[in-house]
């Protein structure tokens, strides 16, 4: 699906790739991620929410992995969904598509959500083991109100035997089923404005239409 993707710049393949390997999986997208203990200074209930994720993140088993017992697949079925309870994905949708959305029937919007929903837990998850490890910490350094509703929940991350650093933002808003996250930032880049780009560009040219045809071609290849 070569719309969606961009080659990085000669000379920035490790870290960028690196960075954009968190960005899409962290939230993103993914985002489940299965932190090290580190630091654990940051109080609140969005800090709160983020360290659920996380720990729920360190015990998800993929839906491929050979030799699960009814008890592992039931437990993978729960933290599935405990993640997916702290993400919001459908608000992430709604943030992606920007104006866009508002242009939408309301069945094009759900569907657009249900797609993306889909592909972040298709392929997000999944990559959780292969992409993130126990030679990771974090640091939790800080909560900052970003309105009435929206904070951020500021971290550190550190990918020990590549000294690699990265300082990363978790954007989550108070709903009716607690804190959420929507956006993950990650050294200046946001996972949504990614997307937005990617997706804008799509629609500007091609059309909606021609997105969604896109993102269920993309889920049919993971199955």
């Amino acid at each position: 699906m070569a719309e969606f993707h961009r080659k990085p710049a000669k000379g920035t393949v490790r870290t960028a790739g690196r960075k954009t390997a968190f960005l899409l999986c962290a939230i993103g997208l993914g985002i489940g991620i299965p932190f090290a203990n580190g630091n654990e200074t940051a109080t609140g209930p969005a800090t709160s929410a983020v360290r659920d994720l996380v720990s729920s993140a360190r015990h998800y088993l993929r839906e491929d992995e050979p030799g699960l017992s009814p008890e592992e697949t039931q437990r993978r079925t729960v933290i599935k969904e405990r993640i997916s309870g702290i993400l919001d994905l459908h608000e992430m949708a709604r943030l992606i598509l920007a104006r866009n959305w508002e242009k939408l029937k309301p069945a094009e919007r759900e569907k657009y959500a249900a797609l993306l929903t889909a592909l972040v837990e298709k392929i997000g998850y999944p990559q959780i083991e292969k992409l993130f490890n126990d030679k990771i910490e974090i640091d939790y350094t800080g909560e900052k109100a970003i309105s009435d509703t929206d904070v951020s929940v500021f971290t550190r991350i550190m990918y020990t035997e590549e000294d690699l650093k990265f300082d990363t933002e978790f954007r989550l808003h108070n709903t009716e089923k607690g804190w959420r996250i929507y956006d993950v930032i990650t050294n200046r880049e946001s996972l949504l404005l990614i997307y937005r780009n990617q997706h804008a560009e799509i629609i500007k040219d091609k059309g909606f239409p021609r997105l969604i045809k896109l993102m269920e071609k993309k889920l049919n290849e993971t199955t």
